[in-house]
């Protein structure tokens, strides 16, 4: 089971990387081109998760309770903006750390030691009662009811009509060449991320590094138990992913000199750390899990994380700094993951 997850987590960041996903772009093609191609492939993972998952259960008994869930509060608005803030001068989201490390950017090392201590300083706080924590909650997709049925059947029903649209597209030969293009659709990265992390989430629950880097912080400041060893598996596993995908699309660059440029990551670090530990979770989480489970501060945490995003991206181009172009035009983003 442990190796069937590790390939698992492993696609997932070869489809991350392949198709350039990053929350902070997804904000800079609204603001520069008027489209929101990426925000839509967002909306269809958290569909191919929910959908997957949905349709597993009725043939696997799956434990929808330890989904979790968390209560909407100010506390996890407020954390989903100060998430955004943190991932704009970080340059990139959860997503996109990883994508640019398993690229070869030794300095996103920087911003995960930021997190880390982000994630320790608000643990100390909340352990000495300075700092307010957030309540847990029923996740919707742990609760019974009638609902469930016809939102699997609807649900599945799309899975099955996007499926073909994805196969008529580029036709059963022309997969082979569409799964080793240097860049994929972001339909086609949605579909492999999102049945990945449902077969994930049947065998391990909620797994992405921000839970796992959130725990480690926890236990090293307050002595809460440690992260399972499954969870530092998978995050291995998705930087090998990367790093695979980069290799083979000859997209891999060592950065390993300091530059001056790290502080701001190490500064983004800790305000993302700061961030997931308050939704919980980064935006990965809420993506992966939070949305897709229904859980009642997913979507308004996530909504505050891109308000805080934009209304950073603002500030920055009024101070004159130009923001990249995202063209995500035919559903392929057309930037680079090593920036």
């Amino acid at each position: 089971m442990v190796s069937l997850a590790a390939v698992l987590a492993g696609i997932i960041g070869f489809a991350a990387h392949r198709a350039s996903l990053c929350s902070v772009r997804a904000v800079e093609e609204v603001l520069t081109t008027g489209r929101a191609y990426m925000l839509t492939s967002f909306v269809k993972t958290v569909a191919w998760v929910m959908g997957a998952t949905l349709l597993a259960a009725w043939a696997v008994p799956i434990d929808f309770v330890k989904a979790g869930g968390w209560s909407v509060s100010v506390l996890s608005i407020v954390g989903g903006a100060l998430f955004g803030i943190g991932a704009t001068i970080n340059g990139g989201c959860a997503f996109s750390t990883l994508t640019r490390l398993g690229c070869g950017n030794l300095g996103m090392m920087t911003s995960l030691m930021g997190f880390l201590i982000g994630g320790g300083l608000y643990g100390v706080l909340a352990t000495a009662g300075l700092a307010p924590v957030n309540m847990e909650a029923v996740a919707g997709l742990a609760s019974d009811g009638h609902w469930r049925a016809p939102v699997t059947f609807a649900l599945t029903v799309w899975m099955a009509w996007e499926s073909i649209r994805l196969l008529r597209s580029a036709g059963l030969a022309g997969w082979r060449q569409r799964l080793s293009a240097s860049r994929y659709r972001l339909s086609t990265a949605a579909l492999l991320m999102g049945l990945s992390n449902a077969l994930l989430y049947a065998m391990i629950g909620v797994w992405p590094y921000t839970r796992l880097f959130g725990q480690a912080a926890r236990h090293t400041a307050s002595g809460s138990p440690p992260p399972p060893v499954i969870l530092w598996i998978l995050f291995v596993a998705l930087i090998c992913g990367v790093a695979l995908s980069a290799w083979q699309g000859c997209r891999f660059h060592w950065r390993w000199r300091p530059q001056w440029r790290w502080v701001s990551y190490v500064i983004g670090g800790v305000l993302m750390g700061l961030g997931a530990a308050t939704i919980p979770g980064g935006n990965d989480v809420l993506v992966l899990h939070g949305i897709p489970s229904l859980s009642p501060h997913a979507v308004p945490a996530f909504l505050s994380m891109l308000v805080g995003i934009a209304v950073s991206l603002a500030v920055m181009r009024a101070a004159g700094k130009e923001i990249p172009r995202i063209d995500c035009g035919s559903d392929i983003c057309t930037t680079d993951p090593n920036e």
